[in-house]
């Protein structure tokens, strides 16, 4: 007991509090800066940790987009390959050519072709060959064009495809497309199942390296739900949480017994197929790997918080005894002058000149008081009688003043310089659901919610004789546990010498309107959201046709940052003379008129290039009807304006044939013509006016051909119908020319109207088309179905010389870090450039081949030795990793890991080379990033 005496009774000296003071101060301060920047530092490290997870999912989408989109264009392009197209059935070598693109990519399970009624003609294997798959939904789907269909169970394939003793049931994904005669007519569908595997795979090969000891889970999701290795749906969607949106991270608990939370990034899978699969792909990792450097930094911060806690302390202690000496002093000396009656006690040397001052006030003070004491005493009498009337008229006056506060709707209270309450009034009591003897001598400050204490103390703080009034808007807790929101007006009491004696407080509960602001601001924010992001640009000029406003999608159309285009520049600097031109006639009517459009310019941005805009504006007005801004929407429509173009041109074109007879007319009764155009004549190079009357079958190869037009063509036409065909058919001169032949009958007449035309360029043309088909749009280097081709060839030559053949299988490494850092382009402008390397370093009889991404496979034909394979690929490798200049100073480089197999020594098939080679290329992969690791 004695020491908490001492305790207690050293804590009310002067030391103490100036202890108290200075180091509570210094304490407090450490501790609010502690916390502020260790609550900065946790924001941007989460931001950084989320950042790190989507940048760790988005080459896996693309990854996933890009294969999906590589074989829809397999599909559609095969669709179109002559041995599908030409005649009434499909060519007898389309089985190998089928079994050659199977073999090609190891993930197609099974490649067939229909005829119009689903009857599988042609399929690898001979899998389902007779059967009817009409009732499946690529046939119907593939029909109407190219198709893309979502991961299923395999229904008809499962039982001849399945591993012998496997229990996990095959899953597809479905590709098809509809076959075309060369009459356009539909015959049928070609299709392709792909094993699902190959999503695990594109995972596996673009997940980060090590992710299984990081956490970090990669899930896919459709619109069915969550999609498992095997392709079944593992978690229906509408049992998922609510996932953060496309492009947006946050933690998230995933509502599985664990109730484990997670940091959820999700990236969509924006795949440019024909249908959309609406994929996501998801990847998540616990906080406690996430977020682990925040851990580290709290713990670290706690210490120094510590630390510094303790050193203020000791500091605040030696200045506060400094201080508080001198008065210690003086206490002593007053006590014995109390005890003593005697002012000899305060006769010694101060140090300092204020306290020697002091000693000197208090000594004749003390003198003054012991001469006034008796004065004292005998006016006491007469003063209590005068207190006890004083008193009386008070308390009246008080209950008077009680009485208007407790019928007061606001909160009023009342409290003393160490802020204990003296006053509360009804309605605080019913606020905080406490009795009025509950709180007067208690503090106000467990009643502030605690984030905002630091707030009201500062305010409170702020004040002065000066400015006596501090008002707060801060939250309480209220009795029933509610976080309610109240502004009080604090006004602060000072006696005469300037001191704080009293506070006086009244509050109002805005927690209504702070409720109203905060949907307001929301909204506005969502407004803005919408007006940055909307598919249009929206911008606002001044009276000098100066911006003021735009939003998002019109910077980025103008290619400059918000600084430097606001009160600057317009829009007539970004259009080109005839936009500037147009801008200076149409402003100053816009000004007069206050609207105007739509009027169409050629926006030219700073980096973006040219596009066609068409522009529509309304003026905003003041009051006195004086104009303030404009109010103008901005389309981009340069692919309406394109269009447009061509379709000019194509009228043009079409009035021109028309007005030239480009197209051969004839009416024919009993095949002999008996009315024709002149271009009909020029077509077939007869003389004006020489085929009126003569019969049509000198126009035909040979008798033969013309009697079986006549079977085929006439037939169709006595049932109603037109009948169109593209046959080849004889000029005068004996030149074989490829026609268009459409006709109908005459009714009534016997006659019939025959359109023909020269279509001898467009199968030229034609022919040019399927050369694109072997080829790969980027690179023009064979594309995997020539490439399929070419291996066949170079194994029937190997088998006739006695030689080998050589399948390199090439991968770039440091490829995705430039199409990261520099975009798509300048990585498309290095595939370029890595492929003509390859053309210029391999033989007239080699092939170069790039199958996707950044693969690519050399053929190497007539090898005797593998050495020569070895001094082959050394001059591949060098070529390939000499620098790459992409301009402005952009100067990169790659390397390839590479993969050789022989034929016929490490196999005799297309599949078997590439899955050798395939394999070696991982291996070599493995070995350079451990010689670089080192």
């Amino acid at each position: 007991m004695r020491l908490i005496s001492s305790v207690s009774s050293w804590l009310h000296t002067t030391r103490a509090r100036l202890t108290l003071l200075f180091g509570g101060t210094a304490v407090a301060t450490g501790l609010v800066v502690g916390l502020v920047a260790d609550e900065l530092l946790t924001r941007q490290l989460t931001d950084l940790s989320g950042q790190s997870l989507m940048n760790s999912g988005r080459p896996i989408a693309l990854a996933l987009a890009q294969g999906m989109q590589e074989r829809e264009r397999e599909i559609a392009l095969l669709s179109h390959l002559p041995m599908l197209t030409q005649g009434a059935g499909y060519a007898p070598q389309l089985q190998a050519h089928l079994e050659q693109i199977r073999q090609s990519y190891p993930f197609y399970s099974w490649i067939g072709v229909t005829d119009t009624q689903g009857v599988v003609q042609v399929a690898t294997g001979n899998l389902l060959q007779g059967q009817n798959v009409s009732q499946r939904p690529w046939f119907g789907a593939g029909g109407q064009g190219p198709y893309v269909g979502d991961a299923h169970d395999a229904v008809l394939l499962d039982k001849l495809l399945r591993a012998p003793g496997s229990q996990v049931p095959l899953r597809f994904m479905d590709y098809a497309s509809p076959v075309r005669g060369q009459d356009s007519v539909f015959k049928g569908v070609v299709a392709a199942h792909v094993n699902w595997a190959w999503v695990q795979d594109i995972i596996r090969r673009s997940s980060p390296a090590a992710p299984l000891s990081s956490g970090l889970e990669v899930i896919l999701v459709n619109k069915d739900g969550v999609i498992n290795t095997e392709g079944a749906v593992e978690q229906p969607r509408s049992a998922l949480p609510i996932l953060p949106d496309p492009g947006a991270f946050r933690v998230m608990s995933w509502g599985d017994t664990s109730r484990q939370p997670y940091l959820t990034a999700v990236v969509p899978v924006r795949a440019q197929t024909a249908t959309d699969l609406g994929w996501l792909l998801v990847t998540r990792q616990p906080p406690e790997m996430a977020l682990q450097p925040i851990s580290r930094m709290h713990t670290l911060l706690a210490l120094l918080l510590g630390l510094m806690a303790a050193l203020l302390a000791g500091l605040a202690y030696g200045v506060a005894r400094r201080f508080s000496q001198p008065v210690e002093r003086l206490a002593d000396a007053a006590r014995q002058v109390q005890v003593t009656g005697q002012v000899d006690a305060l006769d010694f040397e101060m140090k300092t000149v204020e306290f020697q001052h002091l000693r000197s006030a208090l000594q004749n003070m003390a003198q003054g008081l012991l001469e006034g004491r008796a004065a004292l005493q005998s006016a006491n009498a007469e003063l209590e009688q005068r207190v006890a009337e004083r008193t009386v008229a008070l308390h009246q006056s008080e209950q008077r003043y009680l009485s208007i506060l407790e019928d007061q709707t606001e909160i009023i209270c009342r409290f003393d310089a160490s802020n204990r309450m003296t006053f509360v009034n009804e309605a605080f009591c019913r606020m905080f659901d406490l009795h009025r003897n509950e709180v007067v001598g208690r503090v106000w400050a467990p009643m502030v919610h605690p984030d905002d204490l630091p707030l009201v103390t500062k305010a409170l703080h702020g004040v002065s004789p000066v400015q006596p009034l501090a008002v707060v808007e801060n939250r309480v807790v209220a009795g029933d546990g509610t976080i309610r929101w109240c502004q009080f007006s604090n006004r602060a009491l000072f006696d005469d010498d300037g001191q704080l004696v009293e506070w006086q407080s009244v509050g109002r509960d805005v927690t209504e309107r702070r409720q109203l602001e905060a949907e307001l601001a929301k909204a506005s924010e969502q407004f803005q959201d919408l007006y940055d992001h909307a598919p249009c640009g929206y911008y606002a000029l001044d009276r000098q046709g100066k911006y003021v406003h735009l939003n998002l999608l019109t910077l980025q159309w103008l290619g400059l940052p918000r600084e430097e285009v606001i009160g600057k520049l317009g829009p007539a600097d970004f259009f080109d003379d005839e936009g500037r031109a147009l801008f200076a006639q149409n402003f100053p009517v816009f000004l007069e008129t206050g609207k105007i459009g739509p009027v169409e310019f050629n926006l030219i941005g700073r980096g973006s290039g040219v596009r066609r805009v068409s522009v529509s504006s309304t003026a905003i007005l003041d009051a006195q009807g004086d104009y303030v801004m404009s109010r103008s929407i901005m389309y981009d429509v340069s692919e309406l304006h394109a269009a447009r173009q061509q379709l000019h041109t194509l009228n043009l074109e079409q009035q021109a044939m028309l007005d030239n007879d480009l197209i051969g007319i004839a009416k024919v009764k009993d095949r002999v013509i008996v009315w024709r155009n002149p271009a009909l004549e020029r077509i077939f190079g007869y003389a004006p006016g020489t085929l009126q009357g003569r019969t049509t079958e000198e126009m035909y190869v040979d008798q033969e051909d013309f009697l079986a037009f006549g079977r085929d063509a006439y037939a169709v036409l006595a049932s109603g119908q037109h009948y169109r065909q593209q046959r080849r058919m004889r000029r005068v001169t004996g030149e074989m020319v490829w026609i268009d032949v459409n006709g109908v009958l005459l009714e009534g007449q016997g006659e019939s109207l025959w359109l023909m035309q020269d279509i001898t360029a467009m199968k030229q043309y034609q022919e040019q088309v399927e050369h694109i088909a072997f080829h790969d749009g980027l690179t023009h280097l064979p594309n995997r179905l020539l490439l399929a081709d070419r291996l066949s060839q170079a194994f029937a030559l190997c088998d006739r010389t006695q030689t080998q053949a050589a399948v390199c299988y090439l991968d770039l490494n440091g490829f995705k870090p430039i199409n990261d850092r520099y975009g798509h382009d300048m990585g498309d402008e290095v595939l370029k450039i890595t492929a003509r390397r390859l053309l210029e370093q391999v033989r007239g009889n080699d092939t170069a081949a790039r199958i996707g991404g950044d693969e690519f496979v050399l053929v190497l034909t007539a090898v005797k030795d593998p050495a020569e394979v070895d001094q082959a690929l050394r001059r591949v490798m060098a070529a390939i990793e000499q620098p790459i200049d992409l301009g402005e100073g952009r100067v990169v480089s790659v390397s390839a890991a590479v993969g050789t197999a022989l034929y016929p020594r490490d196999g005799t098939t297309t599949f078997e080379l590439l899955r050798a080679a395939d394999q070696a290329m991982y291996a070599d992969k493995g070995h350079v990033s451990a010689e670089r690791s080192l």
